[in-house]
Order: structure tokens, then sequence, then C-alpha cells
């Protein structure tokens, strides 16, 4: 049962809930209607806009260029088209790897391939490339890479004709050059020289460089080498058969330094051995001659290789072990030195006691082994020196004074031991120049005698006693400059004023054996030469205007005024000479009429008259 309102106020109430909720259900009313007519247009909308986004993507999906392969993935198995694209790439370095893949590649495709039309300028430029590859090895001399390269070539390339030339001419090329190479060695086995030489001319003939070039240089210098060997052998040969043994040495020597591989060592080698068997036994006589010094000076001269006999090999051992014992004996021992004697020590110990060698071994190997240890103490001794430091010398100096009197290298420590004490001197006095130095760098007077006084401290025989008197001249002419120089610069004021007496007067002051006395005597000499052409010039000018004139003699006698050692002396005797010539060849012409009659005047009168 509903409830019927009877209050005014509840009845108002009520009616606006109902107005309210009827305006709120007009509005959704009309909401859901206007919203059906946007729904419609919005959707066909969006159909549209999809439609237009997928048809743009379709396009640049089908218009875009498809991506290029990646070479480093490229396999046998990829398509033609990719190997083709990265054949194509790889060929542009132009390497033999590379071009070779490439025509390899396109070798096998037939006329039915798709890529056949498209690959064949691929094909003639690769093939081009590996032809000029191939042109090379052969003129390189490598025949078998040239033809591997050149079957790599296919029929369908257009060179392919030129290809088949070039394998012929090569292998007749080839088959050539081997039959005058075998030429050329023929005729020097057989000592044919010129005939040689003829089959090498011809090898210029030839094309390649290897032939023209390089093997024409090698066949050249083994025709020269070999002919040096035959020409040495038949020397050492004349030089054998002399008799003498130092010229059987020499020909022992020269046999030596023939090639092993010359076509002359086997006549060579026998002779060889047959004269180091005559040195042996001519060095076995002097050795039975009890001259064993002459015997070990033969024997030195034959290779321990060519010494067979037991006895020749004790020889030849105590000969090499003197010869490496003699070593130049330096004032500083060097490694080289002891190594040499370790050697030789050891060339003795290889000498056994049966030997008639034995004895003077062990004589010998008592006296080098006592050297060795000298010299030993002695390198070690130069080693602690080098470090250079007056501590170090004086460790080294103690070292080499345990070489005792009477021992092998005494006369070397000696040495050493005064150069190292020169050495001491020179670490204790250096300071004292450097103090020196340093005083006179300042440049006044004071500081120049200070370091006078300092570098007179080096005492007379001290190693750097020279070189600090050296330096004491040096700095005491220093001080004469210094001391001259304000008389020297008033000369030279006086003199750019004209006051050249004055000068020189100012100048004389400087005397003998200072250090500005040379320069005040050049600028003396040149101010004095100033005066006398300033009191000398009018007297000259004066003659030259009488012979100008004519009046020669005038002139003569005035230019004449001029003394000997004046600056203008010589000047005046070449006038006089000048106008001396022309005064006699004055009289010359005037003697014929002289000679017709007597005008009742003398010589002298008539000379002065004209003159």
């Amino acid at each position: 049962m509903t409830a019927t309102p009877t209050d005014p106020q509840q009845f108002a109430s009520s009616s606006s809930g109902e107005n309210v909720a009827l305006v709120l259900t007009k509005r959704r009313s009309v909401g859901f209607k206007l919203g059906a007519g946007w729904f419609w247009p919005t959707l066909w909308l969006l159909i549209l806009g999809a439609s237009s986004a997928l048809g743009i993507w379709a396009i640049a999906f089908i218009t875009r260029l498809p991506p290029l392969p990646d070479c480093d993935r490229i396999f046998r198995f990829s398509a033609d088209s990719e190997r083709l694209y990265c054949a194509r790439q790889a060929s542009v370095s132009g390497a033999e790897q590379d071009l070779v893949a490439g025509v390899q590649l396109v070798a096998s495709w037939q006329d039915t391939h798709p890529l056949y039309q498209d690959s064949q300028d691929e094909t003639n430029r690769w093939s081009k490339g590996v032809f000029k590859l191939a042109q090379q090895r052969m003129q390189a001399g490598n025949l078998g890479r040239a033809n591997e390269l050149l079957g790599y070539i296919p029929e369908r390339a257009e060179n392919h004709p030129q290809v088949l030339e070039a394998l012929d001419a090569w292998q007749q090329e080839w088959e050539r050059g081997n039959e005058l190479v075998a030429a050329v060695k023929e005729d020097v086995a057989n000592q044919n020289w010129s005939g040689a030489r003829k089959q090498l001319r011809d090898i210029k003939r030839l094309t390649s460089d290897h032939w023209v070039k390089d093997k024409y240089q090698y066949l050249d210098q083994y025709i020269k080498s070999e002919e040096d060997a035959r020409r040495n052998l038949i020397r050492a040969q004349s030089m054998a058969d002399s008799g003498d043994m130092d010229q059987l040495v020499e020909a022992l020597t020269l046999v030596r330094q023939m090639d092993m591989q010359s076509a002359a060592w086997p006549e060579a080698k026998p002779l060889l051995e047959k004269w180091a068997t005559t040195l042996l036994n001519h060095g076995f006589q002097k050795w039975e001659q009890e001259d064993l010094t002459g015997a070990i000076a033969i024997i030195q001269q034959v290779p321990m290789d060519l010494a067979t006999a037991p006895e020749a090999q004790d020889l030849v051992h105590l000969a090499h072990a003197q010869r490496l014992a003699k070593f130049n004996q330096q004032w500083v021992p060097t490694y080289g030195d002891i190594v040499n004697l370790m050697e030789a020590i050891q060339a003795l110990k290889g000498i056994e006691s049966g030997s008639p060698f034995y004895t003077e071994a062990e004589v010998k190997l008592g006296q080098w082994t006592e050297q060795l240890k000298d010299l030993q103490k002695l390198y070690g001794a130069s080693l602690i020196a080098n470090l250079n430091q007056k501590s170090s010398l004086q460790v080294a100096i103690a070292e080499a004074k345990e070489v005792a009197e009477g021992r092998p290298q005494r006369q070397q420590a000696q040495t050493l031991i005064a150069h190292w004490l020169k050495e001491i001197e020179r670490i204790e006095d250096r300071p004292l120049l450097a103090r020196a130095q340093q005083l006179a760098d300042k440049g006044d007077k004071a500081s120049l005698q200070a370091a006078i006084a300092e570098a007179q401290n080096v005492e007379l025989g001290r190693a750097l006693r020279v070189e600090a008197q050296t330096k004491v001249a040096q700095w005491t002419k220093q001080i004469q400059v210094l001391e001259d120089q304000p008389l020297y610069s008033k000369a030279l004021e006086l003199a750019s004023k004209n006051k050249l007496r004055d000068a020189i007067t100012e100048a004389r002051k400087i005397e003998k054996g200072r250090a500005l006395y040379g320069q005040a005597q050049d600028s003396i000499k040149e101010w004095t030469a100033r005066i006398q052409v300033a009191q000398d010039r009018p007297i000259l000018n004066e003659a030259e205007e009488l012979a100008y004139q004519g009046r020669l003699s005038d002139a003569i006698v005035v230019a004449s005024r001029i003394a000997p050692g004046r600056a203008l002396y010589n000047e005046a005797r070449n006038s006089i000479a000048v106008w001396d010539a022309e005064r006699a060849y004055i009289e010359s012409l005037r003697a014929p009429a002289d000679d017709g009659y007597d005008d009742g005047y003398d010589d002298d009168d008539h000379h002065q008259d004209h003159d």
C-alpha cells in the first residue's frame, strides 16, 4: 500500500524528484539517439584509414629493394646471384685469389644459365686479370703457376685464343732456354769459354725477363766464377811446381778459396791434399832439425782437416794453438783475448802423452795457464774500473797490483795501474776546474783572477794540469782585454775624429805580449798609412800635373821625394816607371834630328827646355 503525502512540503518534494527523474530519462534517450547516429560513420572512417595504411605498406613492401647479401656468410650452396655479386665485389682488389675464384664461379655456367649473359662482362674482365697475373708469374720464372692460372680461364672468355697462343709460346721459350743453359754448362765443363759466352748471348734473344735478365745474370756470373776458379787452379799449380815452400803456401791458400761447387774443384781437391802433405813433411823436417819455431810457422798454413796422420795432427794442433796465443795484447784486456787463449790451451790438451810434441805442449800449457789467470784478473779489474768512480778505480788498481813482478801480464798490469791513477786524479781535480769555470763565467776581472787562483791549485804532473794551464792562459788574456780595452777604444774614438797621431800614441800604450797587442798594431799600421797618404798625396798629385804638362823629368824628380816604406811609395814608383818610359820614347824620336846639325846647346839644356 502506498502512502499518499498530505504535507504540502512533502508533496512538493515528491513532485520535484519525479521531475528530475523524468529529465534524466529524457536526456538518456536523446544521448542514445545521438550516439547511434555517429557510430557508423566513425566505423567506416576507421575501416577506410586502416585500408589506406595497409595499401601504403603493401606498395612500400613491393617497391623496396631486397637486402644485399652478406659476403662474409656466402658458401657454395648460396644462390648464384649472391655468389656472383660477392665475386664482383671481391675482384675489385685485383688479388689473384679473388680473380681466380670469380673465373671458377662462372666457368661452369652454360649458356642456358639465367645469369650467363649478365656474367659475360665479368668473365672477360676477370680472364684478362688472370692472364696478366699469369704473365707476371712467367716473367718471374714460375712457369708452372703461370700455366695453372691460364688453365682457369674458360673457353667462353674472349681472350681464350690468346691464352692458347701464350701456352704454346711459353713452352717453346722454356725448352729453348733450358737447351741454352745445358749448352753453357757443357762448354764450361770443357773450358770452352768463348762457346759458353756465345750460348749466353743467344739467351738475350728470348723474350721473358726470367731468361733475359735473371738467367742471363746468373749464367754470366757462373761463367766468370768458373773461369776464375780454373785460372786460379792453373796459377796455383804453377806456384806449387816452383818447389819454393812460400809459393806452395800461396798455392794452398789460393785453392782453399775456390768454390767447392765449381767444375774445377774435383781436380783441385787431390792437389790440395798433396800440397798439404808436402808442407807437413817439410814441417816435420824442421822439427827434426830442432827448429820448432820454423816447423810451427809452416804447419800453421796447413788447415787442420788436411792433417790425417796422428803426428801431423798434433803438430797442427800445436801450431794453431801458438797462433791463437799470439793475440795482439792491447793495454786493455778484451774478452776475445781470453777466449783465444782458452782455445789455445784446449788445443794443447788434445796432444797425447805419447806424442813427440807432448813435452813442448806441456811447457806452453803451463805458461799460457798462468797468462790466462793474469788476463782474467786484469779483465775483471777493467770491468770494475769502467764504473769510473774513485772507489771502483782504487779496487781495480788493487786487483792489478796482484799481478806480481815476473808474471806474463806484469807490463800490461802496470800500464793499467798508471792509467787508472790518472783517472783518479781527474776525478779529484775536476771539481776544482768546474768551480774555476763558474767563477770565470761571471766575466769581471775579480772573478777571472779568482778563477785563475782556483785553477792553479791543480799541481804539476797531475792529469788535468795541461787543461788547467790552458784555461789559466785563456782567462789571463780575458783580464788583459778588460784592462786594455779602454785604451784601444779611446784610440779608435780619436781615429774616428781623424786625430790619427793621438790615436797612434794611445794605441802604443798596449804593451807587447798583451791580448790586444796584435789588434792595436794592425790599427797603428792602418792609421800610419792614412797619415802618410795625406802627406804624400799632394806630392804625387804635383808630379802627375807636371807629367800632364809634358815636364816628365820634373815629374820624376818630384815623385822621387816619396821615400821607401811610405804608403804611396809603390804607386809613385809605378808612375815614375811610366814617365821614364815615355821620356825615353820621346828621346828616341828626336835622335835623327840631333845628328844632322849642332844648335849650340848641350844635351842637358835641350832636354830641359823641351821637358
